[in-house]
């Protein structure tokens, strides 16, 4: 599967549908799950300080099954190197991207 760049997602407004959902089926996981591990972190990081580690992320991966290591692929590749920065760095270009917030 491809691999995401940071500036695919910066570009997703400039395509059209079909291509909008070639680039989708790229994604690790459903656009859907990527918003729910936003919205998770969120919460979690709300409530506690950054450990500048993933261990929010690892829980949530484990929680839905996901494909851990085509996600942490994925979030390295977007930086997303650990909670917080999945928020700073991946979050905001997805929200430019897709224009809505997931949090």
């Amino acid at each position: 599967m491809p691999l995401l760049r940071k500036r695919q997602l910066e570009s997703f407004a400039q395509l059209s549908g079909e291509e909008r959902e070639r680039f989708l089926h790229t994604l690790p996981a459903k656009k859907e799950e990527i918003e729910e591990l936003f919205v998770y972190l969120n919460d979690s990081l709300g409530e506690e300080w950054c450990s500048h580690d993933l261990r929010g992320t690892m829980k949530f991966l484990v929680e839905k099954r996901l494909n851990i290591p085509q996600m942490m692929t994925w979030l390295n590749e977007n930086g997303g190197y650990c909670d917080c920065e999945i928020l700073k760095s991946i979050e905001e270009e997805w929200e430019k991207a897709f224009g809505e917030s997931a949090s």
